[in-house]
């Protein structure tokens, strides 16, 4: 027996199970065997009781990780053993138990391990650093690659499952997105957790009352409702984040932005944001958002389109709280020069007796000579806008029951063919330069173009089409929300009739009727109202069926 084999062994068993390994693994002989954790240990501490130069030093596992790479926990952690000395012999199962990338398995056994003096076995592959011959260093090598192979197969055929599930509507994350919970009988089907789905509609209802993400969020704290995270810890769910800096997490303006901006509370499913570049790396990176898959009607909406886009409008408006941490002011945002179009700036003067807050045009503010003041009074301003409303909601009214004489949705159903036909011709116009984009490549390679042209031509052909499918995305936009109207059986009439008995002007009442207040010299105001057009399409409704009407009678 060779002085090496003479020494005595510090040993360290290295056992390791990844998901995508399952529980099965081929033998030599062809016959199937468990890769479990506990088999491995069996299997290895038998070895070490029949080996009396070897005393187990440790044992070192990794339960659920990838070997296609080696930043396991546990594999480092005996990685400083050996450094410290502690070790000088490896006991694994078989390389693919060790790791399935071909670059690094090479390097530990050949490199590092030797230069550390370690000594490392792996049972299954009768391999023995101590003893091994130059038939097994080369036969190792072409292990190693086979086992790199099967991750990389394994790895394809999962992405390619994934990618197809996506593509169904299937929901493949590991967690139920807050508000939602896994259905029991489909993991792949979201239900609504009715208890978290309560604390998103009041979290979308505060945006619309006028609160910032901060504010909700120290709101929901004070209300002592447990954060996303917390709430899955308490149903009993093993959940980890990057995200949490604390021993606990708390709502923060970062966690309720993500719920006000996640198209997954209208029913949409929008999956393969992130991606591996690689299957042995762990680290994702940011795809582009044409890659994204979208899926519209997978499950059941939290929160009704209209709200939802109208939250995403507040999102990218000036919407500064105002001082003393309450909710904006009801114009912020809203309210514009008239002939410059810069906002509108809000100020208050004490006089010590009496109290003056009027608008004034915010470019003015800053130099003088871009604009005028444009000022006017709050008050006036409130007055002027609320009766303003007053009478929008009358006319509203007088509409209603004129549109319920004919049909209640002969409207709607007349402006949903009015898209559909519009996306028609959209598809034409895209068909069309898809045709002359194609044909000049012909062109080109007959000598009919110079390059430049073809370059000028295939520049115009692409605009077209990228408008084309510009229009057409906003026409489903406007599809879904007269169809919206229709399923609940209430129009766009409804958002006004709301506020049939309104005495006061509020952020509500602005965000969900208003679209802008603009304020012109001499304090004159224009107030243009949300869905005008559809204002304007259902007047010319009712004078085309009344025409109608006369010519019949």
């Amino acid at each position: 027996m060779s002085k090496r084999l003479e020494q005595k062994f510090k040993v360290a068993i290295y056992l390791r199970l990844s998901k995508d390994d399952g529980d099965l693994s081929l033998s030599e002989n062809g016959k199937s065997e468990s890769n479990s954790i506990h088999n491995q240990r069996e299997l290895l501490m038998e070895y070490i009781s029949n080996h009396p130069e070897m005393d187990l030093y440790d044992e070192f596992k990794d339960d659920g990780y990838t070997g296609t790479n080696f930043d396991r926990p546990d594999f480092q952690r005996m990685l400083e053993s050996i450094r410290r000395g502690e070790v000088n012999c490896v006991l694994v199962k078989d390389l693919s138990r060790f790791g399935r990338d071909y670059i690094d398995c090479g390097k530990y056994i050949e490199k590092v391990f030797p230069r550390l003096g370690v000594r490392f076995i792996s049972l299954n592959d009768h391999f023995d650093t101590a003893v091994s011959s130059s038939s097994d260093n080369i036969i190792v090598p072409f292990k190693n690659l086979i086992n790199d192979s099967y991750s990389r197969d394994i790895s394809i055929k999962v992405r390619t499952n994934l990618d197809v599930k996506r593509r169904q509507g299937d929901y493949i994350g590991n967690y139920a997105p807050y508000g939602y919970r896994k259905d029991p009988s489909n993991k792949n089907s979201l239900l609504i957790d009715e208890d978290a789905a309560k604390v998103v509609r009041d979290i979308f209802k505060w945006k619309v009352e006028g609160f910032s993400p901060e504010q909700i969020a120290e709101k929901l704290n004070t209300m002592g409702i447990l954060s996303p995270a917390e709430y899955k810890r308490a149903a009993g769910i093993r959940f980890a984040t990057s995200f949490q800096s604390g021993a606990k997490a708390y709502w923060s303006h970062v966690s309720v932005r993500r719920i006000l901006t996640n198209e997954i509370y209208i029913g949409v499913l929008v999956q393969g944001k992130r991606m591996a570049p690689t299957y042995k790396t762990k680290k994702t990176i940011l795809r582009d958002s044409s890659e994204w898959v979208r899926i519209e009607n997978t499950h059941e909406a939290i929160i009704s389109r209209p709200q939802f886009d109208l939250v995403q409008q507040l999102m990218t408006e000036d919407t500064r709280a105002s001082a003393g941490g309450g909710a904006v002011q009801p114009f912020c945002g809203r309210i514009f020069c008239g002939d410059c179009g810069s906002p509108m700036f809000r100020k208050t003067v004490n006089t010590g007796k009496k109290r003056y807050v009027y608008y004034v045009c915010s470019a003015n503010k800053q130099d003088k000579s871009q604009c005028s003041k444009h000022s006017i009074r709050e008050n006036v301003l409130d007055e002027t806008v609320l009766a303003t409303v007053q009478r929008q909601i009358e006319v509203i009214l007088e509409m209603e029951k004129a549109m319920s004489e004919i049909d209640a949705l002969s409207w709607e159903t007349s402006e949903v063919a009015k898209i559909e036909a519009g996306i028609r011709y959209q598809d034409q116009i895209i068909e069309k330069n898809n045709a002359l984009r194609l044909g000049i490549y012909e062109d080109l390679h007959d000598g009919i173009l110079t390059k430049d042209e073809f370059l000028s031509m295939k520049e115009e052909f692409t605009a077209r089409i990228d408008e084309a499918q510009g229009i057409i995305a906003q026409l489903n936009v406007d599809k879904g929300n007269i169809q919206h109207g229709m399923s609940q059986q209430q129009g766009w009439l409804a958002q006004f009739k709301q506020y049939r008995n309104i005495t006061e002007i509020s952020r509500l009442v602005v965000v969900n009727l208003i679209e802008r207040v603009n304020i012109y010299e001499g304090a004159e105001i224009e107030v243009v109202f949300r869905q005008a057009d559809q204002f304007e399409s259902i007047m010319n409704f009712l004078a085309e069926h009344r025409q109608l009407v006369r010519e019949v009678g």
